[in-house]
């Protein structure tokens, strides 16, 4: 093992352990120069001297090395350090595919297709450099967080021009995806692979594996001997040209298989058309192979795990001969008290299957979904797991109503019986959603639309001619820059300029003295003359209130239809008593523990104002802080007190009366 903090190659630190293996340890690191997270596959320390476990990794990073393609890891550097190789990929930050599957079957038939696509994909590239993979599996395909995915671990791959294709005595790969042809140690090819894609594909549909054993000889023996369950008899609604793909792939005999990945991607692209509803079950031409199954010893497996550990597969090179001889006297055996053996195996049968019937009828009880609205994910995980239940996916989305961190629903909902063990969905709140409106006077259209609706906005265009901002620039918004709205309640209207009126001078307008005009005698005239009028307001000692006290441009000037005309109006004289109060506070901050999330925002605050210009019904200011900040509110109190509430993480912790001192 590599400690933590390990500097690999002057370059690769380590973070964490992400798998063992027989033949390696895989490891997350940083790279300390691209300063990104990488996985770090490195040869076990008492195996760096074996040949054949050497010879097996170095193949692994040169098969993949030459794979360059979107659905399979890529290799970014190969070295030793102290002597020690190792192999730099790409992190994969998602589960493997058999714990999507688990999470999430029974899975949409389009969602199978887009994930066998990918698979495929990579596969017909492998193949097309002669490369078989003769270890595929869920466990071995991993997918990240947009549901890309990632084929990995090539490392028993083999290239079809090597002479390790014919690896007599020498069954390598997992018995629960591997073809007939593998267990008897026979010739590998492509079609071998497929076989195992087809396992898959059997196993997205449906959510498991078609056989399952005591043993990895009895698995391989049902590969090699039995039909593949038919998926329509689980689910009648899979259609039977869906079914015939998984037929297909896993023919017995590999002359019925598909002659590529890409055949037989192209023909699961096409099983979900209409005109294939009807299609005929697939039966193979070649029929089942009538040679002697001859199970190859190294079938040694954990009972915990299917998986095949490379040292397991050297030790069984070793030692095979010795295990053939092992396996003849037991075969013998049997024949000579096969009576018994029959009998024996009978009485098994019937127990394990009592078992199992007690087993599932308690394991299958219906739960009631509790209801965990408001918990933190912590709290709704322990309470889900303590009625047997399971989380499965977690989801984010804004609430205006549940504070950030916290669960807002549950998928199925709360209250609805299901069977224990299911997986429920968990959606967590990220907070009210309030947005900071960008500023795009200035900018050219397409930009201000693109910066907007990047944030969540609907936008609105309305065009008119001005002498001072370019054509297609944008002349105004409806909402101000930096105030903080909801971008899914909130549609923004951009002025947008068609340059200068080019029209005849009889269009022209003369600007008269608007500063003689109110506010609504000018509105009138600018809608008489087709023209915008651009408000603004301010306080004036000497102009009476709602009259104009300046304009744009000046008077006299000649100006188009469609102009912009700016005004100032007059709110009259300011009266010291109209500003009566300002209000002096501090909020802490407090970390909040449940909320161990890698981008915490901190402390939501919510502020509450009640003047005369503000009710308290309204959100005054709404932030998140990471410290401890301070606050001086203006308060306007011509009309008597005010008030003054302050909520931190749904928590009211100041509510007061403001009066005027």
């Amino acid at each position: 093992m590599i400690n933590k903090g390990y500097l690999l190659g002057d370059r690769y630190r380590i973070i964490d352990t992400l798998g063992e293996g027989g033949m390696a340890n895989v490891y997350l690191a940083e790279d300390i120069i691209l300063q990104r997270k990488v996985a770090v596959k490195i040869l076990r320390l008492d195996l760096q001297k074996e040949p054949q476990t050497l010879a097996r990794f170095q193949r692994e990073a040169l098969a993949t090395s030459e794979l360059s393609h979107p659905n399979i890891v890529m290799v970014l550097d190969v070295g030793t350090d102290h002597g020690l190789p190792y192999m730099v990929m790409e992190y994969v930050d998602g589960p493997d595919l058999k714990d999507y599957i688990r999470a999430n079957s029974p899975l949409h038939l389009g969602d199978i297709i887009r994930i066998m696509d990918q698979i495929l994909s990579a596969m017909s590239l492998a193949h097309k450099h002669n490369v078989i993979h003769r270890d595929l599996k869920p466990q071995n395909i991993l997918m990240d967080k947009h549901g890309n995915i990632k084929i990995a671990d090539f490392g028993i791959a083999v290239a079809l021009n090597q002479n390790s294709v014919t690896q007599t005595n020498s069954a390598i790969g997992s018995v629960h995806y591997m073809s007939p042809e593998q267990t008897r140690g026979g010739l590998v090819t492509k079609q071998s692979d497929i076989y195992s894609l087809g396992i898959i594909l059997y196993e997205l549909i449906t959510g498991h594996v078609p056989f399952n054993g005591d043993s990895a000889v009895s698995i391989a023996l049902k590969h090699a001997q039995e039909p593949i369950p038919s998926i329509r008899k689980q689910d009648p609604n899979i259609p039977q040209s869906l079914e015939n793909v998984v037929l297909r792939a896993t023919a017995k005999d590999p002359r019925d298989r598909y002659d590529s990945a890409k055949e037989m991607k192209d023909d699961l692209d096409s099983s979900l058309e209409p005109g294939r509803a009807n299609e005929p079950v697939f039966k193979p031409t070649h029929g089942n192979n009538d040679d002697e199954t001859i199970i190859l010893p190294n079938f040694k497996s954990d009972p915990n795990s299917n998986r095949l550990t490379e040292e397991s597969r050297i030790q069984n090179d070793e030692t095979g001969d010795k295990s053939k001889v092992n396996h003849s006297s037991f075969t013998q055996a049997l024949r000579k008290h096969k009576w018994w053996w029959l009998f024996v195996g009978i009485a098994a049968v019937l127990i394990v299957g009592l078992m199992f019937f007690v087993l599932n009828s308690n394991n299958h009880k219906d739960v009631r979904i509790p209801d965990v609205t408001n918990m933190s994910e912590k709290k709704a995980r322990n309470k889900l797991e303590n009625v047997g239940l399971k989380v499965g996916k977690i989801r984010h989305r804004s609430s205006d109503s549940i504070d950030r961190g916290k669960v807002i629903e549950t998928s199925p909902t709360a209250g609805v019986e299901i069977k224990r063990g299911r997986y429920i969905d968990l959606y967590i709140s990220d907070g009210a959603g309030m947005v900071r409106v960008p500023d795009v006077t200035g900018d050219e259209y397409e930009i201000a639309v693109h910066k907007l609706e990047k944030l969540g906005f609907e936008i609105i265009r309305e065009n008119q001619f001005s002498s001072n901002v370019p054509p297609d620039h944008v002349i105004s918004q409806s909402v101000a820059a930096d105030v903080e709205v909801k971008p899914d309640q909130t549609t923004i209207t951009l002025t947008v300029s068609e340059g200068k009126n080019h029209r005849p001078k009889d269009h022209m307008t003369k600007l008269p003295d608007l500063t003689n005009y109110s506010l609504k005698e000018a509105q009138e005239f600018a809608h008489k003359h087709g023209l915008t009028l651009q408000v603004s307001s301010a306080y004036s000692n000497k102009v009476k209130k709602g009259m104009i006290i300046s304009m744009s441009p000046a008077v006299g000037t000649r100006v188009p239809r469609g102009s912009t005309i700016s005004v100032n109006v007059s709110e009259g004289a300011k009266k010291e008593r109209d500003l009566t109060a300002i209000k002096n506070f501090t909020v802490s901050y407090e970390d909040n523990d449940e909320d161990d999330s890698d981008d915490k925002r901190g402390n939501h605050v919510q502020i509450y104002v009640s003047d005369d210009k503000h009710s308290i019904e309204n959100i005054y200011r709404d932030l998140y802080i990471k410290k401890d900040m301070n606050f001086s509110i203006p308060f306007e109190l011509k009309d008597g007190p005010g008030q003054l509430k302050v909520v931190r993480d749904g928590q009211t912790i100041l509510n007061e009366k403001v009066k005027n001192d």
